[in-house]
């Protein structure tokens, strides 16, 4: 039985061409080893001798550089595998609950998304931890555990006044939501006020508290606008809650809020609204 040569196996050259690219070329090598060989019969301090040795001891540093770079790099990729496996560091994630359900708090005891490479330091005690909670990617174990309990907590606020500023979306959104849905009577502050009505509205359950909520059309950038909400609130009896999430960490072009400006242009949509007014000039990025 004889062998063609469309089936004969690859040679060890072909084969090292194929896992690591093509090489020098044989005659060369061979020169360039004969050429290191002869260095044994230099004295150390031969010019020739030398120059080779800071040319070898260039390319020990390169692979020793790129090595390590790869070491790295394993571990950059292998531990944000670990945080996309969680619900709060998944690609996925989904902030907003007018665009779809947020991520279940409920897991099982014990349940991780994994172990990083790296140590992390815990976001509330900064303890050092490596392995990662199910749901909070950035929370050692037991701030981790600590916080999914506290999560899920019901409380009365029935007959609560609350004050939430930046309540318009996110995590904003989802503390107002909170607070509704516990009873308080629930003020909330943003740029875009009609969208928030139009956020708030489109939730299921809004025919329970949509008459607890009242929208503010406020720049809180603006020190008068600011002052005058005071005043408002002020007038309005004691307040029990006040929670100030408006914030603006980066600064974004205009065009980056232009649908939402034309959206404060456009009607608001049929049925029950909330209160609201606006104070100032509110929707400028």
């Amino acid at each position: 039985m004889t062998v063609t040569e469309d089936n004969q196996a690859p040679s060890a050259a072909e084969a090292t061409d194929t896992a690591y690219g093509p090489g020098i070329d044989p005659e060369r090598l061979s020169v360039c080893l004969s050429v290191l060989a002869e260095l044994d019969e230099l004295d150390v301090d031969h010019p020739d001798a030398v120059t080779v040795r800071r040319a070898t001891a260039g390319i020990y540093r390169t692979v020793k550089q790129r090595r390590r770079q790869e070491r790295r790099a394993a571990k950059t990729a292998h531990d944000k595998a670990v945080t996309e496996a969680t619900a709060t560091g998944s690609a996925e994630r989904i902030d907003d609950e007018t665009e779809g359900l947020l991520p279940s708090s409920q897991t099982e005891e014990g349940r991780i998304a994994g172990i990083l490479q790296r140590p992390r330091s815990c976001y509330t005690c900064k303890a050092r931890y490596v392995e990662v909670d199910y749901f909070y990617h950035q929370l050692c174990p037991d701030c981790a555990r600590v916080n999914r309990a506290k999560r899920d907590v019901r409380a009365d606020l029935t007959g609560k006044r609350a004050l939430l500023t930046g309540g318009r979306a996110k995590i904003g959104m989802y503390i107002a939501l909170r607070l509704l849905r516990d009873g308080a009577h629930t003020t909330i502050t943003t740029r875009f006020p009609k969208d928030a009505i139009r956020r708030f509205t489109a939730m299921e359950d809004s025919a329970d508290w949509i008459d607890r909520l009242e929208v503010v059309g406020i720049d809180l950038r603006d020190p008068a606008q600011a002052v005058a909400l005071a005043d408002r609130v002020a007038a309005a009896g004691p307040l029990d809650i006040l929670i100030n999430n408006a914030t603006q960490t980066v600064r974004r072009l205009p065009a980056a809020y232009a649908a939402l400006v034309d959206g404060e242009s456009a009607p608001l949509p049929a049925g029950e609204l909330p209160p609201h007014h606006v104070i100032g000039a509110f929707n400028s990025g």
